[in-house]
């Protein structure tokens, strides 16, 4: 600011010439007049440029309630995407857990381990009636309802592995062969196809 006041004020004396400059510093009251002529352009500029600041910054002021606004839709929705994302990634990883454990092999295995399982079940309850820490009927209780886990379980297991089997073999067996028989199939005809390596009967001939 101070710069430009400078050089408008240089470029104000260079455009008098020397008589005009030599009367201006000559005389007291034409140089304070130039002065103040410079001044009052300057106080003008300033007056200009604190209404321009005045106006931009009440313009700050208005728009101020809708940038708070706009920066506070701009966090709920980044915290909505945060969180959608997050959604995301959970179902995904459901979703492969499911599809792991729906598989038919991971079934048959779970099922042959929980079978593995109330048979040792089984077994500790028999211990514990060895032990006496059980009473007869009370062995015969929980056995029975063991054994039949077990056995259910064990069928399951096995008709899952038959399914598997089954499903298995199709899977390889040869499919139909739908071409038609190459000329080798008719060279094996039980009848001949050509004439014969003997010869043949004479005709009669037709008498006239």
């Amino acid at each position: 600011m101070h710069q430009q006041f400078l050089n408008n004020a240089t470029s104000s004396l260079y455009s008098l010439s020397s008589d005009e400059l030599r009367e201006i510093f000559g005389d007291d009251d034409k140089l304070d007049q130039r002065i103040d002529e410079i001044l009052k352009s300057l106080e003008n500029e300033k007056d200009v440029i604190i209404t321009e600041n005045r106006t931009l910054a009440e313009s700050n002021l208005e728009k101020e309630p809708l940038l708070i606004e706009a920066r506070s839709r701009i966090n709920d929705l980044t915290e909505e995407f945060r969180n959608l994302s997050e959604n995301v990634q959970l179902k995904l990883t459901q979703i492969k857990s499911k599809a792991s454990t729906t598989d038919p092999e991971s079934v048959l295995a779970r099922l042959q381990a929980l079978a593995a399982e109330s048979e040792e079940q089984s077994e500790k309850i028999a211990d514990e009636l060895f032990e006496n820490n059980l009473s007869t009927e009370e062995f015969l209780e929980q056995f029975k309802a063991s054994r039949t886990i077990m056995h259910l379980r064990k069928l399951k297991a096995e008709k899952m592995q038959e399914l598997l089997r089954r499903g298995a073999h199709r899977n390889t067996q040869p499919g139909m062969n739908n071409n038609f028989p190459t000329t080798g199939f008719y060279q094996n005809t039980p009848y001949p196809n050509s004439m014969p390596g003997f010869p043949m009967p004479m005709m009669p001939r037709p008498s006239f």
